[in-house]
């Protein structure tokens, strides 16, 4: 069968000697199918670092398949960052620890991504958030994630008030360290380990979950994913609550200040081999429905 994926970026921006291994081992493989085109930063990385690079921008607009390298973080990121340019599918090769987004290991990639570049895969579209902040002090630009969007406590890490809107109606209040927006990607990452619900990557829904709030009937709650939410920071006693995507921190906010979040128009495409099982990711991976005893 012919290759369907002609022009292919290899992204593994992390300074891992493994990474860069398999980077290179991707490199070598995969000329004789295609035309491959490495991101400046993971050519960095390579011991022959006179290879030639290309930008994330090059990449978006002239490639048709990227293949991620790395952990789930590495590939949270390309995604994000390619599907703000163009949306070009994504494949992820697992370097790091979890691995619950990069599906194939280094030693499968032989009989699980070959067959992904003549065709024969599972296609995912994962869906993002984007808030912008609105406050009188400073002008922020948008942000956008594709597993969460988080307001958290600061370095003093005390409770502060967040007065919550759901489409334009009041909703509810919550006294508490902060409170995490996520999607049905995300909500396997740190909503799950906040007492979130698993929601299955099909589901056109996103999950607000409070962490540790200071109330016995505080519960997360699912929306529907076209809904609108408004978060209005309370007063507080020096938490310097800050807003932070996918894990990295955007911004410190002030009393008053609004969170507006809703739906990104942009969206990431995911590659899985056909034999792909969201259910067996969630037992091999998370240990999910898992006998304690046999």
């Amino acid at each position: 069968m012919e290759i369907k994926f002609k022009h292919i970026a290899i992204i593994g921006t992390h300074s891992n000697p493994c990474v860069a291994d398999t980077v290179l081992y991707l490199n070598q493989y995969l000329q004789k199918y295609a035309t491959i085109y490495l991101e400046k930063d993971t050519a960095a990385e390579q011991s022959n670092n006179t290879l030639e690079s290309y930008s994330l921008d090059f990449i978006a607009k002239n490639c048709d398949l990227a293949i991620v390298v790395g952990g789930d973080g590495n590939f949270l990121n390309a995604g994000r960052s390619l599907s703000l340019i163009r949306d070009i599918p994504i494949v992820g090769i697992n370097r790091g620890k979890l691995g619950f987004l990069t599906d194939i290991t280094p030693e499968q990639i032989k009989q699980r991504l070959l067959p992904i570049l003549k065709g024969r895969y599972t296609k995912e579209t994962r869906f993002m958030l984007q808030a912008n902040i609105q406050s009188q002090k400073q002008k922020y630009d948008t942000t956008v994630a594709l597993n969460d969007i988080v307001i958290a406590a600061g370095q003093h890490s005390r409770l502060f008030q967040m007065h919550i809107s759901i489409d334009g109606r009041y909703a509810f209040d919550q006294r508490a360290d902060g409170i995490i927006i996520a999607t049905p990607t995300g909500s396997t990452a740190h909503a799950l380990s906040a007492g979130g619900p698993i929601m299955h990557p099909s589901l056109d829904a996103i999950v607000l979950v409070p962490m540790y709030s200071h109330s016995l009937n505080s519960r997360p709650i699912v929306i529907n994913a076209q809904s609108t939410v408004e978060i209005v920071i309370g007063e507080y006693n020096a938490p310097q609550p800050s807003l932070s995507f996918d894990g990295h921190t955007k911004a410190t906010l002030q009393p008053n200040d609004c969170v507006a979040l809703a739906k990104c128009t942009q969206s990431v495409t995911i590659l899985h081999p056909k034999d792909y099982d969201y259910f067996h990711s969630l037992r091999t991976k998370l240990h999910w429905g898992k006998m304690l005893f046999p």
